[in-house]
């Protein structure tokens, strides 16, 4: 084998390793909903929509969430892309501030009042986003 050839080999090989770091540290980013919400426990949120982000890499919402004694709790949930959304029949004008959201969430491991958003109700349609067994 040449000096060139190897060079070009070598040159090769760290130019593969420079690209596949940063995407190996992006892929574990996507992947770290278990990391950060309970997969084996669901709650229930009824409240005013305050926000959405209709954004990539996850769309997400606020949600002001009154408890039994009337205190609002905001809550800040992520829930899948603008992709999965549109497939779902949902757009920006879907939802507007000011509209009650009944939504089922994974809920955050630190016990903030953030979570990810497993199904959405809209109306009387009940709309799936998320299912832990599956890889988004």
């Amino acid at each position: 084998m040449s000096t060139r050839t190897a060079r070009l080999i070598v040159l090769c090989g760290f130019l593969m390793a420079g690209a596949a770091g940063p995407m190996s540290s992006v892929l574990l980013a996507h992947h770290a909903v278990a990391g950060v919400y309970d997969l084996n426990k669901e709650v229930v949120l009824q409240g005013q929509l305050v926000k959405l982000n209709f954004v990539n890499p996850h769309a997400s919402i606020v949600l002001d969430v009154p408890d039994k004694d009337g205190t609002i709790t905001q809550w800040v949930l992520t829930t899948a892309s603008v992709q999965v959304l549109t497939r779902q029949g949902l757009n920006k004008s879907s939802i507007k501030p000011g509209e009650i959201l009944k939504v089922t969430v994974l809920p955050a491991k630190n016990g903030h009042p953030v979570g990810f958003i497993r199904s959405l109700e809209l109306g009387d349609k009940q709309i799936q986003l998320f299912f832990p067994n599956e890889q988004n």
